[in-house]
Protein backbone atom coordinates (compact mmCIF):
# COMPACT_ATOMS: atom_id res chain seq x y z
CA UNK A 1 0.00 0.00 0.00
CA UNK A 2 1.26 3.46 -0.87
CA UNK A 3 2.46 5.59 2.06
CA UNK A 4 1.26 9.19 2.19
CA UNK A 5 3.60 11.46 4.13
CA UNK A 6 2.13 13.38 7.07
CA UNK A 7 4.54 16.28 6.48
CA UNK A 8 2.47 17.48 3.57
CA UNK A 9 -0.72 17.93 5.59
CA UNK A 10 -0.16 20.93 7.92
CA UNK A 11 -0.24 23.56 5.16
CA UNK A 12 -3.61 22.42 3.88
CA UNK A 13 -4.95 22.34 7.44
CA UNK A 14 -3.86 25.95 7.90
CA UNK A 15 -5.56 26.88 4.62
CA UNK A 16 -8.74 25.12 5.69
CA UNK A 17 -8.73 26.77 9.10
CA UNK A 18 -8.31 30.19 7.49
CA UNK A 19 -11.12 29.51 5.05
CA UNK A 20 -13.39 28.33 7.86
CA UNK A 21 -12.58 31.44 9.89
CA UNK A 22 -13.43 33.76 7.02
CA UNK A 23 -16.41 31.58 6.19
CA UNK A 24 -18.09 32.56 9.44
CA UNK A 25 -18.25 36.10 8.05
CA UNK A 26 -18.37 35.43 4.30
CA UNK A 27 -20.62 32.64 3.06
CA UNK A 28 -18.77 32.49 -0.27
CA UNK A 29 -15.76 31.07 1.56
CA UNK A 30 -17.71 28.23 3.22
CA UNK A 31 -16.52 24.72 2.42
CA UNK A 32 -18.60 21.59 2.78
CA UNK A 33 -17.24 18.43 4.37
CA UNK A 34 -16.88 16.84 0.94
CA UNK A 35 -14.81 19.76 -0.32
CA UNK A 36 -12.57 19.57 2.76
CA UNK A 37 -11.95 15.85 2.11
CA UNK A 38 -11.19 16.50 -1.55
CA UNK A 39 -8.66 19.24 -0.75
CA UNK A 40 -6.84 17.17 1.85
CA UNK A 41 -6.76 14.11 -0.43
CA UNK A 42 -5.33 16.11 -3.32
CA UNK A 43 -2.76 17.81 -1.07
CA UNK A 44 -1.47 14.32 -0.26
CA UNK A 45 -1.16 13.42 -3.93
CA UNK A 46 -3.78 10.73 -3.43
CA UNK A 47 -6.32 9.71 -6.07
CA UNK A 48 -9.93 8.82 -5.30
CA UNK A 49 -9.13 5.21 -6.14
CA UNK A 50 -6.21 5.15 -3.70
CA UNK A 51 -8.31 6.61 -0.90
CA UNK A 52 -11.03 4.10 -1.71
CA UNK A 53 -8.52 1.25 -1.47
CA UNK A 54 -7.53 2.32 2.04
CA UNK A 55 -11.17 2.60 3.14
CA UNK A 56 -12.46 -0.44 1.28
CA UNK A 57 -14.72 1.67 -0.96
CA UNK A 58 -14.94 1.97 -4.74
CA UNK A 59 -13.84 5.12 -6.56
CA UNK A 60 -17.46 6.15 -7.29
CA UNK A 61 -18.23 6.00 -3.56
CA UNK A 62 -15.32 8.37 -2.81
CA UNK A 63 -16.63 10.69 -5.52
CA UNK A 64 -20.06 10.65 -3.87
CA UNK A 65 -18.52 11.44 -0.49
CA UNK A 66 -16.54 14.36 -1.91
CA UNK A 67 -19.77 15.68 -3.42
CA UNK A 68 -21.43 15.47 0.02
CA UNK A 69 -23.36 12.26 -0.52
CA UNK A 70 -25.74 11.27 2.26
CA UNK A 71 -23.27 9.02 4.13
CA UNK A 72 -20.91 11.98 4.70
CA UNK A 73 -23.12 13.01 7.62
CA UNK A 74 -22.40 9.88 9.65
CA UNK A 75 -19.70 10.44 12.26
CA UNK A 76 -18.51 6.83 11.79
CA UNK A 77 -17.81 7.43 8.13
CA UNK A 78 -16.01 10.67 8.96
CA UNK A 79 -13.91 8.93 11.59
CA UNK A 80 -12.68 6.35 9.05
CA UNK A 81 -11.91 9.03 6.48
CA UNK A 82 -10.00 11.15 9.02
CA UNK A 83 -7.93 8.13 10.01
CA UNK A 84 -7.14 7.34 6.36
CA UNK A 85 -6.10 10.94 5.67
CA UNK A 86 -4.11 11.25 8.94
CA UNK A 87 -5.97 14.39 10.03
CA UNK A 88 -7.95 15.26 13.17
CA UNK A 89 -11.63 14.42 12.82
CA UNK A 90 -12.48 17.96 13.97
CA UNK A 91 -11.21 19.37 10.65
CA UNK A 92 -13.93 17.44 8.79
CA UNK A 93 -16.81 18.69 10.97
CA UNK A 94 -18.21 21.78 9.28
CA UNK A 95 -21.03 24.08 10.23
CA UNK A 96 -24.49 22.92 9.22
CA UNK A 97 -26.72 24.70 6.75
CA UNK A 98 -30.18 24.00 5.38
CA UNK A 99 -28.95 21.84 2.50
CA UNK A 100 -26.74 19.79 4.85
CA UNK A 101 -29.71 19.21 7.13
CA UNK A 102 -31.76 17.88 4.21
CA UNK A 103 -28.90 15.54 3.32
CA UNK A 104 -28.76 14.27 6.91
CA UNK A 105 -32.48 13.50 6.86
CA UNK A 106 -31.99 11.62 3.59
CA UNK A 107 -29.21 9.64 5.23
CA UNK A 108 -31.41 8.84 8.20
CA UNK A 109 -34.09 7.44 5.92
CA UNK A 110 -31.47 5.29 4.19
CA UNK A 111 -30.18 4.10 7.55
CA UNK A 112 -33.65 3.11 8.72
CA UNK A 113 -33.95 0.74 5.75
CA UNK A 114 -30.97 -1.26 6.98
CA UNK A 115 -29.65 -2.19 3.55
CA UNK A 116 -30.32 1.25 2.11
CA UNK A 117 -28.48 3.57 -0.20
CA UNK A 118 -25.25 3.57 1.78
CA UNK A 119 -25.02 -0.24 1.64
CA UNK A 120 -25.48 -0.31 -2.09
CA UNK A 121 -22.74 2.28 -2.44
CA UNK A 122 -20.39 0.33 -0.19
CA UNK A 123 -20.20 2.95 2.56
CA UNK A 124 -19.38 2.31 6.22
CA UNK A 125 -20.96 3.13 9.54
CA UNK A 126 -24.66 2.52 10.02
CA UNK A 127 -24.97 0.72 6.72
CA UNK A 128 -22.59 -2.03 7.78
CA UNK A 129 -25.45 -3.66 9.73
CA UNK A 130 -26.66 -6.93 8.22
CA UNK A 131 -30.26 -7.73 7.32
CA UNK A 132 -31.94 -10.84 8.72
CA UNK A 133 -34.06 -13.33 6.78
CA UNK A 134 -37.19 -11.52 7.99
CA UNK A 135 -36.02 -8.28 6.40
CA UNK A 136 -35.25 -6.45 9.65
CA UNK A 137 -31.82 -5.15 10.60
CA UNK A 138 -29.81 -7.60 12.71
CA UNK A 139 -27.77 -5.86 15.42
CA UNK A 140 -24.81 -7.50 17.12
CA UNK A 141 -22.15 -6.58 19.65
CA UNK A 142 -19.94 -5.03 16.95
CA UNK A 143 -22.70 -2.59 16.02
CA UNK A 144 -23.14 -1.58 19.66
CA UNK A 145 -19.37 -1.03 19.90
CA UNK A 146 -19.53 1.27 16.87
CA UNK A 147 -22.28 3.32 18.50
CA UNK A 148 -20.21 3.60 21.70
CA UNK A 149 -17.18 4.70 19.67
CA UNK A 150 -19.24 7.40 17.97
CA UNK A 151 -20.47 8.64 21.34
CA UNK A 152 -16.88 8.93 22.56
CA UNK A 153 -15.91 10.75 19.39
CA UNK A 154 -18.69 13.32 19.86
CA UNK A 155 -17.42 14.05 23.38
CA UNK A 156 -13.84 14.36 22.10
CA UNK A 157 -14.89 16.72 19.31
CA UNK A 158 -16.75 18.89 21.79
CA UNK A 159 -13.51 19.27 23.76
CA UNK A 160 -11.76 20.41 20.57
CA UNK A 161 -14.28 22.64 18.79
CA UNK A 162 -17.25 23.24 21.12
CA UNK A 163 -20.81 22.02 20.75
CA UNK A 164 -22.33 24.42 18.22
CA UNK A 165 -20.94 22.54 15.22
CA UNK A 166 -22.00 19.11 16.50
CA UNK A 167 -25.72 19.38 17.27
CA UNK A 168 -27.08 17.97 14.04
CA UNK A 169 -24.47 15.22 13.89
CA UNK A 170 -25.34 14.11 17.43
CA UNK A 171 -29.09 14.36 16.84
CA UNK A 172 -28.72 12.20 13.75
CA UNK A 173 -26.89 9.54 15.77
CA UNK A 174 -29.68 9.52 18.37
CA UNK A 175 -32.34 9.04 15.69
CA UNK A 176 -30.36 6.20 14.21
CA UNK A 177 -29.98 4.27 17.48
CA UNK A 178 -33.63 4.90 18.36
CA UNK A 179 -34.59 3.43 14.99
CA UNK A 180 -32.52 0.34 15.76
CA UNK A 181 -34.21 -0.08 19.15
CA UNK A 182 -37.65 0.11 17.55
CA UNK A 183 -37.21 -1.95 14.39
CA UNK A 184 -34.03 -4.06 14.53
CA UNK A 185 -33.61 -7.69 15.62
CA UNK A 186 -31.20 -8.51 18.46
CA UNK A 187 -30.67 -10.91 21.31
CA UNK A 188 -31.72 -10.05 24.86
CA UNK A 189 -28.10 -9.42 25.88
CA UNK A 190 -27.41 -7.21 22.86
CA UNK A 191 -30.70 -5.42 23.49
CA UNK A 192 -29.55 -4.39 26.95
CA UNK A 193 -26.22 -3.21 25.57
CA UNK A 194 -27.95 -1.33 22.75
CA UNK A 195 -30.32 0.38 25.20
CA UNK A 196 -27.41 1.48 27.37
CA UNK A 197 -25.54 2.73 24.28
CA UNK A 198 -28.66 4.65 23.24
CA UNK A 199 -28.81 6.32 26.65
CA UNK A 200 -25.17 7.40 26.39
CA UNK A 201 -25.71 8.75 22.87
CA UNK A 202 -28.72 10.75 24.12
CA UNK A 203 -26.59 12.19 26.91
CA UNK A 204 -23.85 13.15 24.43
CA UNK A 205 -26.43 14.88 22.26
CA UNK A 206 -27.81 16.65 25.31
CA UNK A 207 -24.33 17.88 26.19
CA UNK A 208 -23.53 19.42 22.80
CA UNK A 209 -26.98 21.05 22.70
CA UNK A 210 -26.28 22.46 26.17
CA UNK A 211 -22.89 23.75 25.00
CA UNK A 212 -24.64 25.35 22.02
CA UNK A 213 -27.15 27.11 24.25
CA UNK A 214 -30.10 24.97 23.11
CA UNK A 215 -31.26 24.32 26.64
CA UNK A 216 -34.76 22.95 26.04
CA UNK A 217 -33.44 20.33 23.63
CA UNK A 218 -30.67 19.45 26.08
CA UNK A 219 -33.18 18.88 28.91
CA UNK A 220 -35.25 16.58 26.71
CA UNK A 221 -32.20 14.53 25.73
CA UNK A 222 -31.12 14.18 29.38
CA UNK A 223 -34.60 13.13 30.47
CA UNK A 224 -34.81 10.56 27.67
CA UNK A 225 -31.32 9.32 28.51
CA UNK A 226 -32.09 8.82 32.21
CA UNK A 227 -35.33 7.02 31.36
CA UNK A 228 -33.63 4.80 28.77
CA UNK A 229 -30.77 3.94 31.11
CA UNK A 230 -33.25 3.01 33.84
CA UNK A 231 -35.00 0.63 31.44
CA UNK A 232 -31.62 -0.99 30.75
CA UNK A 233 -30.86 -1.25 34.47
CA UNK A 234 -27.71 0.78 33.83
CA UNK A 235 -27.11 2.94 36.90
CA UNK A 236 -23.88 4.41 35.55
CA UNK A 237 -25.53 5.63 32.33
CA UNK A 238 -28.44 7.02 34.38
CA UNK A 239 -25.94 8.82 36.60
CA UNK A 240 -24.31 10.39 33.54
CA UNK A 241 -27.59 11.86 32.32
CA UNK A 242 -28.56 13.08 35.80
CA UNK A 243 -25.17 14.73 36.32
CA UNK A 244 -25.44 16.65 33.07
CA UNK A 245 -29.00 17.69 33.93
CA UNK A 246 -27.70 18.84 37.32
CA UNK A 247 -25.03 21.05 35.77
CA UNK A 248 -27.57 22.63 33.47
CA UNK A 249 -29.97 23.26 36.37
CA UNK A 250 -27.43 25.13 38.50
CA UNK A 251 -25.81 26.68 35.40
CA UNK A 252 -22.35 25.31 36.00
CA UNK A 253 -19.47 24.75 33.64
CA UNK A 254 -18.15 27.55 31.45
CA UNK A 255 -21.31 29.62 31.26
CA UNK A 256 -21.70 32.99 33.01
CA UNK A 257 -21.14 32.73 36.76
CA UNK A 258 -24.12 34.89 37.65
CA UNK A 259 -27.22 32.63 37.66
CA UNK A 260 -30.04 33.74 35.40
CA UNK A 261 -33.70 33.65 36.35
CA UNK A 262 -33.91 30.20 34.71
CA UNK A 263 -31.37 28.71 37.15
CA UNK A 264 -32.67 25.98 39.45
CA UNK A 265 -29.77 25.32 41.83
CA UNK A 266 -31.84 23.35 44.35
CA UNK A 267 -32.99 21.08 41.54
CA UNK A 268 -29.33 20.84 40.55
CA UNK A 269 -28.38 19.64 44.04
CA UNK A 270 -31.21 17.08 44.04
CA UNK A 271 -30.21 15.80 40.59
CA UNK A 272 -26.57 15.48 41.67
CA UNK A 273 -27.68 13.55 44.73
CA UNK A 274 -29.83 11.27 42.53
CA UNK A 275 -26.83 10.73 40.22
CA UNK A 276 -24.68 9.66 43.18
CA UNK A 277 -27.40 7.25 44.30
CA UNK A 278 -27.69 5.74 40.80
CA UNK A 279 -23.92 5.18 40.63
CA UNK A 280 -23.48 3.99 44.21
CA UNK A 281 -23.38 0.26 43.46
CA UNK A 282 -20.98 0.19 40.51
CA UNK A 283 -19.51 3.68 40.21
CA UNK A 284 -15.79 4.26 40.57
CA UNK A 285 -13.87 6.98 42.41
CA UNK A 286 -14.02 9.57 39.63
CA UNK A 287 -17.73 9.10 39.04
CA UNK A 288 -18.48 9.46 42.75
CA UNK A 289 -16.21 12.52 42.91
CA UNK A 290 -17.97 14.04 39.90
CA UNK A 291 -21.36 13.65 41.57
CA UNK A 292 -20.11 15.30 44.76
CA UNK A 293 -18.38 18.20 43.00
CA UNK A 294 -21.53 18.90 40.97
CA UNK A 295 -23.46 18.91 44.21
CA UNK A 296 -20.93 21.44 45.53
CA UNK A 297 -21.49 23.61 42.47
CA UNK A 298 -25.23 23.56 43.03
CA UNK A 299 -24.84 24.52 46.70
CA UNK A 300 -22.49 27.37 45.75
CA UNK A 301 -25.26 28.74 43.53
CA UNK A 302 -27.64 28.78 46.50
CA UNK A 303 -25.00 30.42 48.70
CA UNK A 304 -24.90 27.49 51.14
CA UNK A 305 -21.16 27.54 51.91
CA UNK A 306 -21.31 24.83 54.59
CA UNK A 307 -23.03 22.33 52.28
CA UNK A 308 -20.67 23.30 49.44
CA UNK A 309 -17.51 22.75 51.50
CA UNK A 310 -18.88 19.42 52.75
CA UNK A 311 -19.55 18.27 49.17
CA UNK A 312 -16.09 19.41 48.02
CA UNK A 313 -14.53 17.40 50.85
CA UNK A 314 -16.49 14.30 49.82
CA UNK A 315 -15.48 14.80 46.19
CA UNK A 316 -11.77 14.90 46.99
CA UNK A 317 -12.04 11.89 49.35
CA UNK A 318 -13.90 9.88 46.72
CA UNK A 319 -11.27 10.77 44.14
CA UNK A 320 -8.55 9.19 46.26
CA UNK A 321 -10.43 5.91 46.78
CA UNK A 322 -10.05 2.83 44.58
CA UNK A 323 -13.45 1.14 44.69
CA UNK A 324 -15.73 0.59 41.71
CA UNK A 325 -15.57 1.18 37.95
CA UNK A 326 -15.17 4.45 36.06
CA UNK A 327 -16.50 4.35 32.49
CA UNK A 328 -14.61 6.04 29.67
CA UNK A 329 -16.95 9.03 29.58
CA UNK A 330 -15.96 10.19 33.08
CA UNK A 331 -13.72 13.13 32.21
CA UNK A 332 -12.26 14.09 35.57
CA UNK A 333 -8.48 14.41 35.57
CA UNK A 334 -7.09 16.11 38.69
CA UNK A 335 -7.00 19.49 36.97
CA UNK A 336 -10.72 19.29 36.14
CA UNK A 337 -11.54 18.51 39.77
CA UNK A 338 -9.36 21.46 40.78
CA UNK A 339 -11.09 23.74 38.28
CA UNK A 340 -14.58 22.81 39.47
CA UNK A 341 -13.47 23.28 43.07
CA UNK A 342 -12.14 26.76 42.24
CA UNK A 343 -15.31 27.59 40.32
CA UNK A 344 -17.41 26.77 43.41
CA UNK A 345 -15.26 28.94 45.68
CA UNK A 346 -15.43 31.79 43.17
CA UNK A 347 -19.20 31.63 43.10
CA UNK A 348 -19.48 32.14 46.87
CA UNK A 349 -16.97 35.00 46.76
CA UNK A 350 -13.85 33.30 48.16
CA UNK A 351 -11.65 34.56 45.32
CA UNK A 352 -8.28 33.94 47.00
CA UNK A 353 -9.00 30.20 47.42
CA UNK A 354 -10.50 30.05 43.94
CA UNK A 355 -7.39 31.50 42.29
CA UNK A 356 -5.03 28.64 43.18
CA UNK A 357 -7.49 25.98 42.01
CA UNK A 358 -8.37 27.78 38.76
CA UNK A 359 -4.69 28.41 37.93
CA UNK A 360 -4.05 24.69 38.38
CA UNK A 361 -6.84 23.97 35.89
CA UNK A 362 -5.41 26.41 33.34
CA UNK A 363 -1.89 25.00 33.66
CA UNK A 364 -3.05 21.42 33.24
CA UNK A 365 -5.34 21.67 30.19
CA UNK A 366 -3.02 22.87 27.44
CA UNK A 367 -3.82 19.78 25.34
CA UNK A 368 -7.59 20.47 25.33
CA UNK A 369 -8.26 23.85 23.69
CA UNK A 370 -11.89 24.23 24.73
CA UNK A 371 -11.16 23.25 28.33
CA UNK A 372 -8.12 25.53 28.50
CA UNK A 373 -10.08 28.48 27.15
CA UNK A 374 -12.91 27.82 29.59
CA UNK A 375 -10.66 27.80 32.65
CA UNK A 376 -8.76 30.88 31.47
CA UNK A 377 -12.05 32.74 31.23
CA UNK A 378 -13.03 31.58 34.72
CA UNK A 379 -9.66 32.65 36.14
CA UNK A 380 -10.08 36.08 34.55
CA UNK A 381 -13.66 36.29 35.79
CA UNK A 382 -12.44 35.44 39.30
CA UNK A 383 -9.85 38.25 39.13
CA UNK A 384 -12.50 40.72 38.00
CA UNK A 385 -15.04 39.70 40.62
CA UNK A 386 -12.28 39.86 43.24
CA UNK A 387 -11.55 43.49 42.35
CA UNK A 388 -8.47 43.14 40.10
CA UNK A 389 -10.26 44.22 36.93
CA UNK A 390 -7.12 45.19 35.00
CA UNK A 391 -5.49 41.81 35.61
CA UNK A 392 -8.58 39.88 34.53
CA UNK A 393 -9.06 41.90 31.34
CA UNK A 394 -5.36 41.61 30.51
CA UNK A 395 -5.60 37.80 30.78
CA UNK A 396 -8.59 37.77 28.42
CA UNK A 397 -6.89 40.10 25.94
CA UNK A 398 -3.69 38.04 25.87
CA UNK A 399 -5.63 34.93 24.87
CA UNK A 400 -8.47 36.47 22.89
CA UNK A 401 -7.62 34.79 19.58
CA UNK A 402 -7.79 31.39 21.27
CA UNK A 403 -11.03 32.33 23.03
CA UNK A 404 -12.58 33.64 19.83
CA UNK A 405 -11.75 30.43 17.94
CA UNK A 406 -14.17 28.35 20.06
CA UNK A 407 -17.63 27.68 18.61
CA UNK A 408 -19.33 27.43 21.98
CA UNK A 409 -22.35 29.58 22.74
CA UNK A 410 -21.73 29.14 26.48
CA UNK A 411 -18.21 30.56 26.24
CA UNK A 412 -19.38 33.48 24.11
CA UNK A 413 -22.17 34.22 26.58
CA UNK A 414 -19.62 34.33 29.41
CA UNK A 415 -17.44 36.79 27.49
CA UNK A 416 -20.46 39.01 26.84
CA UNK A 417 -21.41 38.85 30.52
CA UNK A 418 -17.90 39.87 31.58
CA UNK A 419 -17.89 42.70 29.03
CA UNK A 420 -21.12 44.03 30.48
CA UNK A 421 -19.72 43.88 34.02
CA UNK A 422 -16.50 45.75 33.20
CA UNK A 423 -17.97 48.37 30.88
CA UNK A 424 -18.33 50.95 33.71
CA UNK A 425 -14.52 50.73 34.11
CA UNK A 426 -13.77 51.59 30.48
CA UNK A 427 -11.26 54.25 31.57
CA UNK A 428 -8.90 51.44 32.62
CA UNK A 429 -6.64 50.72 29.58
CA UNK A 430 -6.87 46.91 29.95
CA UNK A 431 -10.66 47.12 30.09
CA UNK A 432 -10.81 49.37 27.05
CA UNK A 433 -8.62 47.03 25.02
CA UNK A 434 -10.73 44.01 26.01
CA UNK A 435 -13.99 45.76 25.11
CA UNK A 436 -12.58 46.79 21.73
CA UNK A 437 -11.68 43.18 20.97
CA UNK A 438 -15.15 42.00 21.99
CA UNK A 439 -16.76 44.63 19.77
CA UNK A 440 -14.58 43.81 16.78
CA UNK A 441 -15.24 40.05 17.09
Amino acid sequence: MKFFAWQRVPSVLVDLADARSYGSRDSSMHMTTGEVIRRIRKSLGMTQTELGTILGYTQPVISQLEHDGAAIHDVRVLRRIAKALHVPLAILVVESDEEADVNRRNFLRASALGAGTAVTAGAAGHAATATSSTGSVQVGAADVAEIAASTSQIHELDLLVGGDRLCRVAANEVRYVEQLLKTASYSEAVGRQLTSAAAEMMTASGWVHFDAGRLDQARRYYAEAAQTATVAGDGIAASHALLNASMQSFQGGFGPSKPTKEARPRDGANLADAAQTAARRDGGPRLRALGAIYEAGAHSATGDKSAMVNAISRAHRAYESGRGHDPDWVYLPPVALAGMTGWSYMRIGDHRTATSYLQEAVDGTASWPRENVGWRIKLAENDIQGGDIAKGCHLLTDHFDQINSMTSTRLRATIQSIAQDVRPHRAVPEVREFLELVASS
